[in-house]
């Protein structure tokens, strides 16, 4: 029993330690510090003992019911059978945190046993049963002392919770660490919590449960090059820019006990679909049943933290019929109560068929499951596909703003472009470029003999993407666009125009945009944008041949998105009076909602499309549209501008088109149809 000269409140030492540890921004960000909510902490440590011992056949049926430890109590009161077995499985049972800190979760897990065991030996003393838990079967590893001091302290509180006069006697927040150690070396009780490296330095097996929040450290915060060597060594998941926290999966998995052992994380969602998370990915697949992953990002408690979080749970056995649950939870009360309005269930499978193992969160997973197994990625359909990514270097590409020309220089000069200025579709010539403490109109790039190897990649037709965007967002450029940083340039040689209109009505079409944010939602950033890396689209399904229909489509669409924009932004534009613009966005809805249905009958094959596939075979039904700009704006061969006629005779011939299309009512009924779709969820595929 502690001294009651004690002149420390174990509790607000506590609660000191957490405020002044997350003050420390910096602090916190570089190694990786955070804490877990005492109820999340709960929560998991409840679900994950649910999936520990759900081989009791009869929690099998109806485990996902309990959701507080009275009720999985309650059930083991009620089968005296499974209640001894319980018994045996917690004389040895040993629980550990990793990552302890404040020894939140080690305090969940400590309550819940305790629970159980006054369920099983109800006559033990309350004293000699917290003990016996802190001693047999709690064990916390923190790299940081006090850490490992604050874990110790909580538990001290906790093992004499009812006695209240020792603990809460005196005011002084503030001891000295060698007082609080001192504090705790006159306390009777052997604690199973180390000061030490988890991943370097500890060494031990065996554990029944690892939980607890991993430190999210990035790649670029990790200064100790000899510490990364170490890592690099011994950790297969040390795969190019890993954060810590996927190293500390690997190392728990390692020393969980087989058949049986489960792990539960509070971690961030990117290795699920990240590049570095490739190796993890395959880990987890070979030594685990994926159990649950429960997205929590969208909750409050999280909403300033730049990680996204999940909890994940696994056990250490492998059955190749296991199903993996995903669970979101967009509020507390949900969470608190296990009440997910988005519960979705795929086998695990599954994702040995998807590109690089990509573990996918939201609801196509029967979808791309479907479009993996019968289309081949971009790079495998397209061989002599390339994908280009700042021409001028990754490192110095800013020094080459000083090419940058109000005027034309020469004849092989192009026109340089900013993230900002790429629509879907278009270009948006007015959006100036501002990057670098860069802040300049869309100008000439002139062109320099170093760089004439750039200028026979860049200088020919191509399709541009951005690299940030809230969807997928290509225009076709017919080889007068360049960019330091910020957009893709997607060239094939062997692709002759037509080809490559078609692929644009590909790449910026709804399905691929489904499949994109299947695979790569985790990696969202804030305010709904996603990163649309090369390697990425590369990934993305091709169809196994490129109708005729969609370059044409794609021509329209360019023709009609660049038309819409014209009209609306420019304050000079001859054409404004004679050309209604409510009539330009009625086409342009209708035909990408016609460029959509198609590409989706292109890859689905649907019985219902019979107008559909009919469109997918003509060749003559929609106009030849020519490529070209509405307004002289630069100087350069491959800029070419529609005289007034060619522009008037274009609308006619798109209009002319739709109004047979239209009137065409399977056809817009095939349409509809499939908009419906887009509303519902993945199971119809």
């Amino acid at each position: 029993m502690p001294d009651k000269s004690v002149i420390f409140t174990i509790e607000s030492v506590i609660k000191s330690f957490e405020e002044k540890r997350i003050a420390e921004k910096i602090d916190n960000r570089d190694r990786g510090v955070t804490y877990t909510p005492q109820p999340i902490a709960n929560l998991m440590v409840l679900n994950i003992f649910r999936i520990f011992v759900s081989d009791f056949s009869e929690i099998l049926n109806i485990g996902e019911n309990f959701k507080t430890i009275h009720q999985l109590s309650k059930f083991f009161i009620e089968h005296k059978n499974l209640k001894n077995e319980l018994k045996t499985r917690l004389k040895s049972i040993k629980i550990l945190d990793p990552a302890c800190g404040s020894g939140r979760f080690l305090i969940a897990a400590a309550n819940l046993l305790f629970n159980f065991y006054k369920m099983c030996e109800p006559e033990q003393n309350p004293y000699d049963l917290r003990k016996k838990i802190i001693q047999n079967h709690i064990f916390g590893i923190d790299i940081d002392k006090t850490s490992i001091l604050m874990s110790k302290l909580m538990l001290i509180k906790w093992l004499y919770s009812k006695n209240e006069n020792i603990l809460n006697k005196n005011k002084d927040n503030h001891p000295s660490l060698g007082e609080i150690e001192d504090f705790i070396d006159n306390i009777d009780l052997n604690f199973n919590l180390f000061n030490m490296d988890y991943l370097i330095e500890f060494d031990g097996k065996n554990f029944d449960i690892i939980i607890g929040n991993p430190p999210y450290v990035e790649n670029k915060k990790i200064v100790d090059k000899e510490f990364k060597k170490e890592i690099k060594k011994y950790f297969e998941s040390a795969y190019r820019l890993y954060d810590l926290s996927v190293v500390f999966i690997e190392k728990s998995l390692k020393i969980l006990k087989n058949g049986t052992g489960c792990l539960s994380f509070l971690t961030t969602n990117k290795f699920l679909s990240a590049e570095y998370g490739l190796k993890i990915r395959k880990l987890l697949l070979r030594m685990t049943e994926i159990k649950e992953i429960i997205n929590i990002s969208s909750l409050p408690i999280f909403k300033n933290t730049a990680a996204y979080p999940i909890i994940l749970s696994c056990k250490k056995s492998i059955n190749t019929k296991n199903t993996i649950v995903i669970k979101n939870y967009d509020n507390v009360d949900d969470f608190k109560h296990l009440h997910s309005k988005n519960l979705i269930k795929f086998p695990q499978n599954i994702i040995n068929s998807l590109p690089s193992f990509i573990i996918p969160l939201n609801s196509n997973t029967n979808l791309i499951n479907y479009l993996y197994a019968n289309f081949k990625p971009l790079s495998d359909a397209i061989i002599d596909l390339k994908i280009l990514y700042r021409p001028f270097g990754f490192i110095k590409w800013a020094e080459n703003f000083k090419y940058m020309s109000k005027n034309k220089l020469s004849d092989k000069d192009l026109v340089l472009l900013g993230t900002g200025n790429v629509g879907k579709y278009f270009i948006n010539f007015n959006k100036r470029i501002k990057i670098a403490k860069v802040d300049k109109e869309i100008c000439y790039f002139s062109y320099h003999p170093e760089y004439k190897e750039v200028w026979s990649k860049i200088s020919s037709e191509k399709l541009i993407f951005r690299e940030i965007s809230k969807e997928i967002t290509c225009v076709y450029d017919p080889g007068i666009f360049v960019n330091l940083t910020g957009l893709y340039f997607l060239k094939v040689p062997s692709f002759k125009t037509d080809d490559y209109f078609c692929l644009l009505s590909i790449l910026n079409s709804d399905i691929l945009n489904s499949v994109f944010n299947a695979l790569y939602g985790t990696l969202h950033m804030s305010g709904g944008y996603l990163r649309y890396n090369g390697s990425f689209m590369k990934k993305l399904p091709m169809p196994k041949s490129f109708p005729l229909i969609l370059s044409k489509i794609g021509r329209i669409n360019q023709f009609l998105s660049q038309l819409e924009f014209f009209l609306l932004q420019e304050s000079n534009n001859p054409f404004k009076n004679e050309i209604e613009s409510k009539k330009i966005s009625n086409l342009l809805e209708f035909y990408k909602k016609l460029s959509n249905s198609i590409v989706y009958q292109l890859y689905m094959r649907s019985e219902e499309g019979i107008e559909l596939n009919k469109l997918l075979k003509s060749v003559n039904l929609l106009p030849d549209i020519k490529f070209k700009y509405f307004y002289p704006r630069f100087n350069l061969s491959k800029y070419i501008e529609y005289t007034n006629r060619e522009l008037r005779d274009n609308i006619d011939q798109i209009y002319s088109c739709f109004k047979i299309l239209s009137n065409n009512l399977d056809l817009m009924c095939e349409i509809n149809n499939y908009y419906q779709k887009q509303l519902k969820s993945d199971s119809q595929f």
